[in-house]
């Protein structure tokens, strides 16, 4: 019994020190055609991973006509976007070994 409260108190102290999440701030630009659709979706920071890029560029897509009902031609909006991810066991083994 001593062994397994000793486990769960090093373990406990281990993983205080760890973060559950990351964030960042970046931010799209939508660019209207002469029609009023969108013809661009641009990342101002891309993360490195295309499927990550196009992912969220497809979710900020699907929401951009909530947030503009009716786009104006030729126009290029601008959201700002605060990411987060959770922080996964193997960023904080990485994060370990730098130490």
């Amino acid at each position: 019994m001593k062994a397994i409260i000793s486990a769960a108190c090093a373990a406990v102290l281990l993983l205080s020190g760890c973060e559950t999440t990351k964030t960042a701030q970046n931010s799209v630009t939508f660019k209207t055609d002469k029609y009023g659709k969108v013809a661009s979706v641009t990342l101002a920071k891309p993360s490195g991973s295309e499927a990550m890029d196009a992912s969220l560029k497809r979710s900020v897509l699907a929401q951009f006509h909530t947030i503009v009902p009716r786009p104006l031609p030729d126009r290029t909006y601008s959201q700002p976007l605060v990411l987060t991810t959770p922080t996964t066991l193997e960023d904080y083994m990485r994060g370990d070994l730098k130490r």
